[in-house]
């Protein structure tokens, strides 16, 4: 066979192997994200309820308490303004934190530790 038919021999292959790789995914064969359980009002919260979040504790939600006391919280991202929660922390945070309506989260949320 000429060098351009293994080419093309090639290439068919690999699109092949990138369709089915793509249809397993979609399938649910790829990593699965934790469903949501619910949200935590940053505006309105206690501190119980702040403590519910990953990587808060008492200290960072009195710091959260504090700092809405002051000022209101426009957005999420609000929240790095706050001693100890950077972008790393945020990022953890981001899905379970709002700044309008109910405190929904009832339990702790299990996060996965992102690769580096």
């Amino acid at each position: 066979m000429k060098r351009s038919n293994w080419n093309k021999i090639g290439g068919i292959i690999l699109a092949l192997a990138l369709l089915h790789s793509g249809l397993a995914a979609a399938k649910g064969g790829g990593q699965a994200r934790p469903a949501r359980e619910g949200v935590v009002n940053i505006n309105t919260a206690s501190e119980k309820q702040l403590c519910l979040l990953p990587q808060i504790g008492p200290a960072k939600a009195k710091a959260i308490i504090d700092y809405r006391q002051r000022r209101k919280f426009k957005g999420t991202w609000d929240l790095v303004r706050i001693k100890g929660i950077g972008r790393k922390t945020f990022r953890k945070l981001r899905p379970f934190v709002t700044t309008s309506g109910e405190t929904t989260l009832k339990k702790r949320p299990v996060v996965k530790k992102a690769k580096k």
